[in-house]
């Protein structure tokens, strides 16, 4: 199921009720690196596509990041992929290896989407595949490439969406290319939220809260619930009452309360606590604040209201949420050291 994104002008506008999802179907994406890569080497391409699971609800990102050469070594190297992104840098072309020309040839036919990066566009050449399709190509590699009768992109573009194969001039490039892919399959406003989620776009910081989005997408982007969340993330500390929520946007509490049952299934005052409670969990994990300044930070009044509303949404206790944060941070500091 594909979530449209545009997001509607009208508030007036109404929004079907909200429908239980089907599970997507999973992605697999490998992310494939030449020999002489560095060690962590596509975990940013890779932290893009898993923070696209956590913000998209549709999105099911099944990440491998491997080296060619091993490709064929591994039973999942027969399966299917939806993406292969063959990820060059912007010093080096990719040349292959011995043994490793079936296992690109393979890969690409068998791939639905094909990136190739930086140095991997002379690949396409090596394999012997897609002739004639017009690629980004990196300056470093502009004279080579006219030697060798690839066909460049246009002067000046970062990545290029073109069946069969898509390309990129670098991997930073490359994560513009998924971001619009991204838009493709789900649509441009999650796909710019995902972008100011992770730090790529600029824009405001409601599109850096998991609940805030996944809300959003529910009411289809509606334009009212929109606005709607964003005044109540400017009001966490000391929340507003929903009849002055509504009264800022001019409309009546009864409205606006219609439209988030119609769109999301739930009040706006539920909204209003998902939001607090995943600012609460953000702020025991991430910082210091003892328990009452965290219940004074989001509004809960007590630190009893605060425990039973966590108990409620998340399972657990706020003490619980803060020893977890506290065993992962030694274990971290402990492989660390």
């Amino acid at each position: 199921m594909t979530f449209l994104a545009e997001v509607p002008k009208s508030e007036t506008q109404s929004c079907p009720a909200a429908q239980k999802r089907e599970a997507a179907p999973v992605n697999p994406v490998a992310i494939l690196l030449p020999d002489e890569a560095a060690p962590g080497t596509g975990q940013v391409l890779a932290d893009l596509l898993m923070a696209a699971n956590e913000v998209i609800a549709e999105a099911r990102y099944d990440v491998s990041i491997l080296r060619l050469s091993d490709f064929n070594h591994l039973t999942h190297g027969r399966q299917q992929r939806s993406m292969c992104i063959f990820l060059g840098d912007i010093r080096n072309r990719w040349r292959l290896g011995a043994g490793d020309r079936a296992a690109l040839q393979s890969l690409l036919r068998r791939c639905q989407q094909p990136v190739v990066v930086g140095g991997a566009v002379f690949l396409l050449r090596e394999a012997g595949l897609f002739g004639g399709q017009a690629l980004a190509v990196h300056a470093n590699f502009a004279a080579a490439a006219e030697e060798e009768a690839l066909l460049s992109a246009e002067a000046g573009a970062q990545y290029r969406l073109a069946d069969p194969v898509h390309s990129a001039v670098s991997p930073l490039a490359t994560l513009r290319l998924l971001l619009a892919l991204i838009g493709r399959e789900y649509g441009e406003f999650l796909a710019n939220a995902l972008g100011e989620y992770v730090g790529l776009n600029a824009g405001d910081t409601r599109f850096q809260s998991k609940a805030a989005l996944e809300i959003l997408q529910r009411a289809g982007g509606d334009n009212l619930i929109e606005k709607s969340l964003q005044l109540m993330q400017q009001h966490i500390e000391e929340p507003m009452s929903i009849c002055e929520l509504a009264r800022q946007q001019g409309v009546s509490t009864r409205k606006l309360q219609r439209r988030f049952r119609d769109c999301t299934g739930s009040g706006p005052q539920t909204a209003y606590r998902q939001l607090r409670i995943e600012r609460a969990q953000q702020l025991l994990i991430h910082t210091s604040m003892n328990v009452y300044e965290i219940v004074a930070a989001t509004g809960f009044g007590t630190r009893s209201n605060l425990s039973r509303w966590f108990h409620k949404q998340l399972g657990v206790s706020p003490q619980a949420v803060r020893r977890n944060a506290y065993c992962e941070a030694e274990s971290a500091r402990a492989l660390a050291s």
